[in-house]
């Protein structure tokens, strides 16, 4: 995974890891000497999380980051996080929230799946479907399953490099860096404050 480890070179600070679910990127910002705050909406996540050693775990929607966190330096949205937020206002939402909750060379490190690669007839016809109903191309209403588990239904939003350039424009962040994964579509960025 050295698009991952690349990208992760530029973890530095105080983190927020977003999504966390059982910890593997806090755990690593830990083993580098920073200071890493998980937070998940899932209770067994975040268990799972402060079984593995994370010091700081907590159960938190992503609506919830607001000033009582402090302020960060770096924010994680890997493992497809980047697209919790759902549709398109609710990842502004979420994108101006985190500019608002870091200091003055705040970073995001993110990963995603471009949309508009590797598609069947099938992915194609959804992506169609999105704009019609004024969505955005790489939206999707997934639910995940574990065993008995699984989880409500919930919006993820899936972006092409020049969909996360556009979707930027006056959110108070710019692409710093990006990188194809080893596996295409997926691909990683870093996001700088503009």
């Amino acid at each position: 995974m050295e698009a991952e480890q690349a990208a992760f070179g530029f973890v530095r600070g105080r983190v927020i890891d977003i999504g966390a679910g059982a910890g593997r990127h806090s755990l690593e910002a830990q083993n580098r000497g920073l200071e890493a705050v998980a937070i998940d909406i899932s209770p067994g996540a975040v268990e799972v999380c402060r079984r593995r050693g994370v010091r700081d775990a907590r159960l938190l929607h992503l609506e919830e980051i607001d000033e009582s966190l402090g302020t960060f330096d770096t924010a994680l949205l890997l493992c497809g996080n980047f697209g919790l937020a759902g549709g398109e206002e609710d990842t502004l939402a979420l994108l101006h929230r985190l500019h608002a909750r870091t200091g003055p060379d705040g970073r995001i490190v993110l990963d995603t799946v471009n949309p508009h690669e590797e598609n069947d007839a099938a992915d194609l016809a959804y992506i169609v479907h999105n704009r019609e109903r004024g969505r955005m191309p790489g939206q999707v209403t997934i639910r995940i399953r574990y065993g008995e588990l699984v989880t409500p239904w919930f919006e993820l939003v899936c972006v092409s490099p020049a969909e996360l350039h556009d979707l930027l424009a006056g959110t108070g962040w710019r692409m710093a860096w990006a990188r194809e994964a080893e596996k295409p579509p997926d691909w990683y960025a870093v996001l700088e404050k503009a």
